[in-house]
């Protein structure tokens, strides 16, 4: 009597897709999701934004191949993740901003969240989140962090998955699904891989650069839920912003 095939092998692939899908624009097969997937799919979520750095690595070489202009180059990396992301963590980003910043109270911090209208704030974090994103790749820059960056800033969301809770509301968007709910373990090796993998190519100071980072990273996710009382998705898209801006600025020669 032959056994039947392992499950486990439809399930990662569900998983990956379920990643793919959530952070990219990228046209997947269809799968049916099932509730939980997305926290399960986080671990995918580094190589998800790997495979974006990966892109735009390529771009950069080709847009220098055919002698383009430094702020050119720049412009073109920054339109293009945001294409490939379909703007939703820069999306998250601007909603953070008009909330955080706001002076009224809780309950209406939380409706501005919810609220699809840009405000001052978010169009202020906006032109400032972009404009030091062009200045960061439009001097001598390593290409390598084309690819560090976008990882790092997929692991910082998934410490805010590991270490922070979600605010309660009657309907839970995706992104809320995973806060409170990835494991230390996953944390741990996307940690290590980011911040000593590099040691080991000879970047002795990088590791306390990528350390203090994430650090900042923490220190705003718990600003966030300072205001909010807990975190939303667009926390998250947020802190994958803030993140892999400050990782880019890495990459200045």
């Amino acid at each position: 009597m032959e056994s039947s095939p392992p499950a486990i092998k439809p399930k990662i692939w569900r998983y990956w897709l379920v990643a793919m899908s959530f952070l990219t624009c990228i046209p997947v097969p269809k799968f049916s999701y099932q509730k939980g997937d997305l926290s399960r799919a986080a671990i995918f979520f580094p190589i998800v934004g790997g495979l974006i750095g990966i892109f735009n690595c390529g771009l950069y070489y080709f847009l220098r191949f055919i002698n383009a202009g430094n702020w050119l180059v720049a412009l073109a990396l920054v339109a293009t993740s945001l294409i490939l992301t379909r703007g939703l963590h820069l999306d998250g980003w601007a909603d953070v901003c008009d909330a955080l910043f706001s002076t009224q109270d809780l309950e209406k911090r939380r409706e501005i969240l919810k609220d699809s209208r840009l405000g001052t704030f978010g169009v202020t974090g906006v032109f400032l989140l972009l404009g030091f994103k062009i200045i960061a790749l439009g001097g001598n820059f390593q290409p390598i962090f084309l690819i560090i960056a976008p990882m790092a800033g997929r692991i910082a969301a998934l410490i805010i998955g590991g270490l922070f809770h979600p605010f309660h509301r009657e309907k839970k968007s995706l992104g809320e699904e995973f806060i409170g709910q990835i494991p230390w373990w996953v944390m741990g090796i996307w940690l290590g891989v980011i911040i000593l993998f590099p040691f080991f190519l000879g970047w002795n100071y990088y590791p306390i650069k990528a350390a203090l980072i994430f650090f900042v990273g923490w220190l705003f996710s718990k600003m966030m839920e300072r205001g909010f009382r807990g975190l939303s998705g667009d926390a998250v898209g947020a802190i994958i912003e803030l993140v892999e801006t400050l990782f880019l600025y890495l990459g200045r020669i």
